[in-house]
């Protein structure tokens, strides 16, 4: 679930946050480059919002123990597994975007949907740690059961915080999870 994700920075919303986090970097004087736009993979790095008004780059995937990158988390047991436990309870996070890519097995093979909700952007939950011999932090995006016409597509769908949440979801409780909105329209992409 959620293993790739896009932006359009021709939505305003996510224009300023692509131009904050290149304010930040250039402000630093690292020299660090990521994607503005487009489809984000695995290990990407990538715009997050850790609170209210602030971005940072982050890149997509805690080291696993396997050496393969975990990409997300299941939201119903992130406390309660020691990967995620200390970053669910002291460093939750949103990645923004203009929506997200699912594959359902149709046969012999997999068609690619394009999930979004219509005109506005898309807050994933999530959480990040910074790793040892790392420059950027890493983050994992929470997935739940899927609801609606995601049902049809996948098993699994981000969790995703409504803009009126934000700021619940980063400073209070991980309970707020629970207020991800539950209904997205689904586009076949060609």
């Amino acid at each position: 679930m959620c293993g790739r994700y896009y932006i359009e920075i021709d939505e305003k919303e996510l224009q300023d946050i692509v131009d904050e986090v290149e304010r930040n970097i250039h402000e630093s004087g690292e020299q660090l480059t990521f994607k503005t736009s487009g489809e984000f993979f695995p290990t990407d790095a990538a715009p997050v919002q850790t609170g209210s008004g602030c971005y940072r780059l982050m890149r997509w995937g805690f080291a696993g123990y396997n050496g393969k990158p975990v990409i997300n988390a299941r939201s119903e047991t992130a406390l309660e597994k020691p990967m995620f436990r200390q970053s669910m309870l002291e460093r939750r996070c949103l990645i923004p975007a203009s929506g997200y890519y699912e594959w359902r097995k149709d046969e012999k093979k997999k068609i690619k949907h394009r999930l979004f909700i219509p005109g506005q952007p898309m807050f994933f939950a999530g959480c990040w740690r910074q790793e040892k011999d790392s420059p950027l932090p890493a983050f994992v995006i929470l997935t739940r059961p899927a609801a609606g016409a995601v049902e049809a597509i996948h098993d699994r769908m981000p969790v995703i915080i409504p803009r009126n949440r934000a700021d619940v979801w980063l400073n209070d409780g991980p309970d707020t999870m629970r207020e991800a909105i539950e209904a997205l329209s689904c586009k076949p992409v060609s």
